[in-house]
């Protein structure tokens, strides 16, 4: 069955991982860069909290559907950063690291739950926001590992291109001019998989016990 009620419910318990993955990690593109003096995030209201400034429709319709997408991205302007290649860095940096704030805060919470015993009356609605909890710091995992990748379209890529100047060779040139057609590759080959899944349950797994237990 293509649709099964396991794959409705597990669809259903992300999404609360995924919105505020992203809404967070396009809010912390725009207060450090607006931190940092560049006041293009708060003219475009990006410094908010509300998801409607930072949700893609599509995008988050995508991740849903074939497990990727992607939110708005936050428009910046280096040259009003005082030391523009380190500010930038920084700013691509905050949104990942934010991913991964959230996913310590949601096994956090899960501790709490078990610590406390909160629910443990009901197990079937203890287990239900066990997997939720559970299922939202896997996925800002993922969005954390996935962000830092140094290729085009990710946030690792302006690392990499702000710390080699990557204007200045052709293989950068290449690779940004053929990114889309990589990155199609990389995904259909499940290539992609492994770059990011392995990465991520490590990550994971280390957190869960250093949290949980």
């Amino acid at each position: 069955m293509l649709f099964s009620r396991e794959y409705i419910i597990y669809k259903l318990m992300i999404i609360p991982g995924i919105l505020l993955g992203f809404v967070l990690h396009e809010f912390a593109h725009a207060v450090t860069a607006n931190k940092l003096g560049d006041p293009t995030p708060r003219a475009q209201g990006r410094i908010t909290l509300d998801p409607r400034a930072h949700i893609d429709l599509i995008g988050f319709i995508m991740i849903l559907l074939v497990g990727f997408g992607w939110a708005k991205p936050v428009m910046t302007n280096p040259r009003h950063y005082k030391k523009p290649r380190r500010d930038d860095i920084l700013v691509s940096l905050a949104g990942p690291f934010m991913n991964l704030l959230v996913a310590i805060g949601f096994l956090l919470i899960l501790k709490l739950v078990a610590v406390t015993g909160f629910l443990s009356n009901n197990q079937v609605v203890l287990g239900n926001v066990a997997d939720l909890l559970r299922f939202s710091a896997q996925i800002n995992i993922v969005l954390f590992v996935l962000n830092l990748l140094p290729i085009p379209f990710f946030d690792g890529y302006h690392v990499i291109a702000n710390i080699f100047n990557t204007w200045k060779y052709r293989f950068f040139t290449i690779l940004e001019q053929y990114s889309m057609i990589i990155f199609i590759l990389l995904v259909f080959s499940r290539v992609f998989d492994k770059i990011v899944g392995i990465p991520s349950s490590y990550i994971f797994v280390s957190l869960y016990k250093a949290i949980i237990f």
